[in-house]
């Protein structure tokens, strides 16, 4: 049977969490909490205490599962369009899918990208760039151009050459 309660316990480890019941003012056992995948590839989001879920459980509310978090009254919508896909985190970072203007946003203090990345348009940055290996283009690198132009020199304005004396 479908049933509503609070979150009340969680096992990050195991992905579980146990749960009070308003209408019997029953707990739970440890439910597992529904994820979208568990074998090869693998999701893993756990429910908050405190959070409203929506559970099935079995006739007589001793075993069952956690189908999901649901919007209540007392929490907002994170989104306002059918268009908007979000994970929004209780610290303010964000990741948002816009398939309207196919605009990927994520928002965070630091990003680790671990893999090559190919960009084919154009990649604006208004912090600077900063790089622990060599910067190269299609002509040349970093380090080629510092050798020719810092090897370079330019006459001293204040001395005097032989045509002034």
């Amino acid at each position: 049977m479908l049933k509503f309660g609070t979150v009340t316990n969680i096992n990050p480890l195991t992905a579980r969490a146990k749960v009070q019941f308003a209408e019997d003012n029953m707990s739970s056992y440890w439910l597992p909490i529904i994820q979208k995948k568990t074998l090869k590839d693998k999701y893993y989001a756990v429910v908050d205490i405190g959070e409203q879920v929506a559970c099935l459980m079995d006739e007589n509310s001793e075993d069952g599962v956690i189908l999901g978090a649901i919007y209540t009254s007392l929490e907002s919508v994170p989104a306002s369009s059918k268009d908007q896909n979000m994970i929004k985190f209780s610290d303010g970072s964000l990741i948002e899918y816009n398939k309207e203007t196919k605009t990927l946003t994520i928002s965070a203090k630091t990003v680790n990208i671990i893999a090559d990345v190919y960009n084919r348009g154009k990649f604006e940055n208004t912090e600077g760039i900063k790089s622990s290996k060599q910067i190269s283009d299609a002509t040349s690198t970093m380090q080629r151009m510092r050798e020719i132009y810092n090897s370079h020199t330019h006459p001293d304005k204040n001395q005097k050459t032989s045509q002034t004396m």
